[in-house]
């Protein structure tokens, strides 16, 4: 090293930071999760929107059961579950007018026609015609919880409308 040399005599000056980064406007990146973020909420409640009939039909027959699980009559409680059935067949029919004339095998052939399973007709089903026109004590309370699974089935395999 020079012995001469004196870096205080050097015409340097203090080291500046510079500014900090403003927060305001975000980077791309931070608009892109923004937009995902207002997508996913919208794609949310559209699907809840669309699932708002799906949830009063599956509440109803929640209800249903558990008023046969108090003690209901089976057969009151079927035909409670067949109206049900029905009133949500007409809220997810663009013409409910057709599903609400069907009655007797039209009914079931509807019900089977709109659903995955091929047995739905020919098993539990059929109690649904019948059923609210039985003597009282005729439904035991096995098939009347039966015909309330069915009818939950029914209901969830139906897609969800606007």
């Amino acid at each position: 090293m020079n012995p001469q040399f004196d870096p205080s005599q050097l015409p340097l000056r203090d080291i500046h930071l510079p500014e900090a980064i403003a927060w305001w406007p975000p980077a791309f990146g931070w608009w892109i999760v923004a937009a995902l973020v207002v997508l996913i909420g919208v794609v949310l409640s559209v699907r809840a929107w669309q699932q708002r009939r799906h949830r009063a039909a599956r509440r109803a027959l929640k209800t249903i059961v558990r008023s046969l699980e108090g003690g209901a009559e089976p057969a009151d409680c079927v035909s409670d579950a067949s109206i049900v059935l029905r009133r949500f067949a007409m809220t997810m029919n663009r013409k409910s007018a057709d599903v609400a004339g069907l009655a007797g095998e039209a009914w079931l052939d509807y019900l089977a026609g709109h659903t995955k399973d091929p047995e739905f007709a020919a098993g539990a089903a059929r109690l649904l015609l019948d059923a609210p026109y039985r003597p009282a004590g005729n439904v035991t309370l096995e098939q009347a919880q039966t015909i309330c699974r069915v009818c939950a089935d029914w209901i969830n395999t139906q897609p969800a409308r606007a």
